[in-house]
């Protein structure tokens, strides 16, 4: 086991030296450009309906759609970084741009991302990259420690209707702000409590964030993959 992922398994989350190349983060930047030409849809289709229209756009399950960005999905630097931390048998699951309006951008409650699959299943991997300079005044990530090996539950959660997002926490504790450089990667497990801050700037806050599980995670009653299932291939583990 190596430092990082001792670190990770002690905490719940890591924060890797390496991030996204120039070449990655520019590729990521036009995408979530591209995607954000459309039209603003909060209906949630088949995933959650958590967008906020121009405050909070979840732009979602479109990489494949973008050749590079599957490509950057399934072998490039957050695929590897997936391996790190979970092992060769490691799957895309899902994946999403998330943008902050500028000025009003919405803040996001404490959750566990596990709260919002449905059903039990393993543990997985999100890898939260910013594609702009992250901080409080923009909404940047929150977190609160877990030792996986010591709590593995998810706890109980509460839809907000009017923010539209699962809540598990609303005591006083603010947790500890991750302030990160464009093109940073922020990896937590999907047990561990994140929320984000409201976006005050002047400027919208963009980041993308895909998860990653060690193995595929289907529905109990259907037996249908819950979003996807890709092997992740990087070229160097």
């Amino acid at each position: 086991m190596t430092e990082m992922h001792r670190s990770f398994r002690a905490n719940g989350y890591v924060l890797p030296e390496e991030h996204v190349s120039t070449q990655e983060l520019s590729m990521l930047r036009d995408v979530c450009s591209d995607l954000l030409e459309g039209p603003v849809d909060d209906s949630g289709g088949n995933r959650h309906r958590i967008g906020l229209g121009e405050r909070r756009r979840f732009l979602a399950h479109m990489h494949e759609s973008f050749p590079d960005l599957e490509q950057f999905i399934v072998s490039g630097t957050p695929a590897a970084l997936a391996v790190k931390l979970i092992g060769e048998k490691c799957h895309l699951f899902n994946e999403q741009f998330v943008v902050k309006g500028a000025g009003s951008g919405a803040s996001f409650a404490w959750h566990q991302d596990s709260a919002y699959v449905g059903f039990d299943h393993t543990p997985y991997l999100s890898v939260w990259i910013a594609l702009d300079d992250t901080n409080v005044e923009n909404g940047c990530v929150y977190l609160f420690p877990r030792n996986l090996d010591l709590e593995d539950s998810i706890e109980p959660h509460e839809w907000n209707e009017e923010t539209r997002e699962l809540s598990g926490y609303e005591g006083p504790e603010e947790g500890i702000a991750i302030n990160s450089l464009a093109g940073a990667m922020v990896a937590f497990s999907s047990l561990t409590f994140h929320r984000s801050g409201p976006n005050t700037t002047a400027n919208a806050r963009r980041a993308y964030l895909v998860q990653y599980s060690s193995e595929p995670i289907r529905d109990p009653q259907s037996g249908a993959f819950k979003r996807f299932a890709k092997a992740a291939t990087p070229a160097q583990t």
